[in-house]
């Protein structure tokens, strides 16, 4: 209790709280372009999933943060994962340590589940101070109309109704991705969240030979009828063979945009190879991530680092990297940041493993 008001801190749990958390969040992120944040984030405002958190003063909602579970495939791996997004105060009750409580209650949800990691959408200084680190390596690309040269071999158009069950072999063929069904897709690529943020709309091109879907790729194009009209054209989402996808890159200019961003991890060796006559810039993933269970995320990552390096504990905050006939001793810190960011200095057959591949945050997930 505070000058006679009662602050509270729980889950939101009715649909009339979640309405009150895209009205604050609309507020705070949206201009009479945009599409709601309710509708172009529909998971982080769910009452079914019921994971988000607020700060309640007499039973208004003045603080929010928007918590979503995934689970990320890598080979034959599950990593269990959560994200955090639209992280919101109301402009009369800032800097009053709202965000910085909101995030503690997250961290507690988090360790009482079998989530391993935390995607983080920003990379503010409460982020940073709360453990969150950059992490991973992208190849960013900014192709215009001749870049890259045509070859013959793939057709390419728009997505038709009747693909869906070979776009599911596509997106489920990845080496890495968030888990998502043949319907989550759909909604998340109406929702076109990330893409919404530059008031665009999403388009599905997709490469065939001889009527068997090769590759997709899900682009955020500007809307004419808004100001993003003349902005590049970003690429959200991709899979299937890398020749594929890149003359999807080529071919998708004739949807008559002007140029195209493209941002593509550094594991996805083939299809980086295949661009390698564009400039590019190396940067890390956008946003931050936490390890919120180092122990826990080792075994869950352990299917895709067997027969590659083994882990032995030495004490409670050591660890034994062994590898091609060497090993290693780290502490559990640098152990995060090997799994996280990769360390060159170190030998060129780590450099193979580590970063982790982690999946592009800025996809069809963004959150």
């Amino acid at each position: 209790m505070e000058n006679n008001k009662t602050i509270e801190v729980r889950l939101l749990n009715s649909e009339f709280e979640f309405a009150q958390a895209i009205r604050l969040a609309d507020q705070v992120f949206r201009d009479d372009e945009h599409k709601s944040m309710g509708k172009a984030f529909p998971h982080l405002f769910s009452p079914e999933l019921n994971q988000s958190y607020g700060v309640f003063i007499n039973n208004e909602l003045v603080s929010y943060i928007g918590l979503v579970p995934s689970v990320i495939h890598l080979e034959s791996a599950e990593i269990l994962a959560y994200s955090i997004g639209a992280v919101c105060t109301h402009p009369d009750h800032r800097k009053k340590g709202f965000a910085s409580m909101l995030l503690d209650w997250v961290f507690t949800h988090v360790q009482r589940t079998d989530a391993s990691l935390l995607f983080v959408s920003g990379s503010l200084p409460i982020y940073i101070k709360a453990g969150c680190s950059f992490y991973g390596k992208l190849n960013k690309y900014e192709i215009k109309k001749g870049d890259l040269l045509e070859k013959e071999g793939c057709s390419v158009r728009e997505l038709s109704p009747f693909d869906w069950f070979h776009l599911r072999k596509l997106f489920q063929s990845r080496p890495v991705y968030f888990e998502q069904s043949i319907y989550d897709f759909s909604i998340l690529n109406k929702a076109a969240g990330y893409a919404s943020i530059f008031k665009m709309e999403h388009k599905i091109l997709v490469a065939e030979t001889e009527y068997e879907l090769r590759g997709f790729v899900v682009l955020g194009v500007p809307n004419p009828s808004s100001s993003s009209g003349k902005q590049p054209a970003r690429v959200i989402e991709w899979g299937g063979d890398p020749q594929a996808i890149k003359s999807i890159l080529t071919k998708s200019f004739h949807i008559d945009i002007t140029s195209l961003k493209c941002s593509i991890p550094v594991h996805e060796k083939e299809l980086n190879q295949l661009l390698i006559s564009l400039e590019k810039t190396v940067a890390p993933y956008p946003g931050t991530i936490k390890i919120t269970n180092l122990d826990l995320f080792l075994k869950q990552v352990e299917p895709f680092l067997h027969r590659k390096i083994e882990l032995i504990d030495l004490d409670i905050n050591r660890k034994k990297l062994i590898f091609n006939q060497k090993s290693i001793i780290l502490d559990n810190v640098s152990l995060e940041k090997l799994i996280l960011q990769g360390d060159p200095n170190l030998d060129d057959y780590l450099n193979e493993i580590f970063p982790i591949p982690l999946p592009f945050s800025k996809g069809l997930n963004y959150v």
